[in-house]
């Protein structure tokens, strides 16, 4: 059956299996997140120094880069539902490493295998999610970003509230529970491949040479650019400004709310309006608010700044997605998604880690600046390059 001609039936089986694929996504986005409420406490309980923290965050950083890299091709020689299987898998494994850990070794493993459920599993979700149908690309990875961001902000919220009257260990059985649920889904279902190709799969980065990769490729890294920035800072800069901790928190879900809200309207316009504008337009918004942020001294100021952030991200995450989707070669739809992925999460780990560094030497004002200014001047490159490539066709695949 293809695509272009669907019955009754097969759209609802598309339908179950997209809305399966959603809550899949959450549970594993959760259950990769709920690390952060807890890891102080684990920390306070296991006597580990700050460097632990940074070899757990790093082990994880590692684990997705690599995996995304060079496990999540296979999607491309068939493997789909086989690496959606082993990215619940994996995950469940992880949370039950941290419910039995007691040590930094462990941890840092429990997060390693985390790190590489993402990194299996979202890849080929996004790369199958947009062929799952003629048309509306963006719209749907638009959910999937949606999905995403949802459960990783209920990750934290519900591990921490749970930790309270449970303990640190039960959060992590919980969600790891979830993940094992969504393993359970995704056994029930046909899942098809996406589009293969009979030729040798070389490394993903050779997919760069192809300008209209290229361009995509520098749409995601130049929009994520600045959650590096925000992982790392934008706690202690809210507290350095007198917010308390639950505005802190607050703030966290002012970003995240629009976009769950928003973001398969923003997939709309893209599919309207064409990908790559959508995303360049938005780059015109994102780098002026990111470099706005430390010009203030009420912290209302950046959390409402936050917000206006996230409405755009909205449109402009899933248009950049959908760009790479429509660039990618035929069979080589996973690895290109992975490419990205793995780009974005070396970037992320770096920016965070210069900017920790960086913000007592040269303070919020200038650190934002520097951001916003970075995330003009990827955009000026990726329009450049753009006007010289040629308009990427997505080519819907047959399920």
């Amino acid at each position: 059956m293809r695509c272009g001609a669907p019955t009754a039936t097969a759209r609802t089986d598309v339908t179950r299996l997209e809305r399966v694929l959603l809550i899949s996504t959450a549970a594993l986005s959760a259950s990769n997140s709920v690390i952060f409420a807890l890891i102080a406490s684990l920390q306070d309980e296991y006597g580990f120094d700050d460097v632990g923290l940074g070899i757990i965050a790093a082990t994880g950083f590692a684990t997705s880069f690599l995996v995304q890299l060079l496990v999540s091709p296979l999607a491309d020689r068939g493997y789909t539902k086989h690496l959606l299987l082993i990215g619940t898998v994996l995950s469940v494994v992880g949370n039950l490493v941290f419910a039995t850990g007691g040590s930094l070794l462990q941890f840092a493993g429990g997060r390693a295998l985390v790190g590489a459920a993402f990194g299996c599993f979202a890849p080929a979700a996004r790369a199958l999610v947009a062929s799952l149908a003629t048309g509306n690309a963006a719209e749907r990875l638009g959910r999937i970003s949606a999905a995403e961001l949802a459960g990783f902000a209920v990750g934290p919220a519900v591990g921490g509230a749970l930790a309270g009257p449970l303990g640190l260990r039960w959060p992590f059985v919980i969600f790891g529970m979830s993940a094992a649920v969504a393993f359970v889904l995704l056994t029930t279902l046909h899942i098809p491949t996406v589009a293969t190709h009979g030729a040798p799969q070389r490394l993903a980065f050779a997919l760069l040479r192809n300008r209209q990769v290229l361009v995509a490729v520098l749409l995601c890294l130049s929009l994520a650019l600045p959650v590096g920035l925000y992982d790392a800072l934008w706690g202690k800069f809210l507290g350095d400004l007198g917010a308390e901790e639950w505005l802190i928190g607050l703030s966290l879900t002012a970003y995240a709310l629009p976009f769950v809200l928003l973001a398969s309207a923003g997939g709309r316009l893209a599919d309207r309006r064409g990908a790559i504008p959508v995303a360049l337009g938005a780059l015109w918004i994102v780098a002026p608010l990111t470099a706005s942020y430390g010009l203030f001294s009420l912290p209302l100021i950046p959390i409402a700044l936050g917000t206006a952030e996230a409405v755009v991200q909205a449109a402009a995450n899933p248009a950049a997605w959908a760009a790479l989707a429509a660039a990618a070669p035929p069979g080589r739809a996973s690895a290109a998604q992975g490419l990205a992925g793995a780009v974005m999460v070396a970037m992320n780990a770096v920016v965070a880690l210069v900017a920790a560094a960086a913000y007592s030497v040269i303070g919020a004002q200038t650190l934002f600046l520097i951001a916003g200014g970075s995330i003009a001047a990827l955009g000026v490159v990726t329009w450049g390059l753009n006007r010289r490539a040629p308009a990427p066709v997505l080519q819907p695949e047959a399920i």
